[in-house]
């Protein structure tokens, strides 16, 4: 029942986009929908499809105190010092997730959904 998911829902769930209008919270459930497979159970293939939302939003910049990392283009400081400008990146994680997914907590958190009801390859 992923379709019945509605902004409201989602901001439940999230509260960190309690602030975000309706119609972006929508389009980026939309936007979701298609990466979600069909053989997901229900509750895995909702949060998936409210983490990859989440995750989207706060890459154009909406939400909580991510999104505003992501406004800064900062996602990926691990330091920040401001006398005599010092900037530090974060390392690649080895198990880095495909595309953006890395660069939220929403991302990674859908990785993992993902990963979880991924079809495994059996090798005879």
């Amino acid at each position: 029942m992923a379709d019945a998911i509605t902004p409201d829902a989602f901001r439940a769930r999230f509260p960190a986009f309690a602030s975000v209008a309706d119609a972006p919270i929508a389009g980026a459930l939309a936007e979701a929908a298609p990466r979600i497979g069909a053989a997901w159970p229900a509750a895995d293939a909702a949060l998936g499809r409210m983490l990859h939302a989440a995750h989207t939003l706060t890459l154009d910049g909406q939400g909580g105190p991510e999104a505003e990392l992501a406004r800064a283009g900062a996602l990926d400081l691990k330091a920040l010092r401001s006398g005599t400008l010092h900037l530090e990146r974060r390392d690649p994680p080895t198990d880095a997730a495909p595309g953006t997914l890395g660069l939220t907590s929403y991302g990674r958190r859908f990785h993992e959904v993902m990963r979880r009801n991924g079809v495994g390859v059996a090798v005879v």
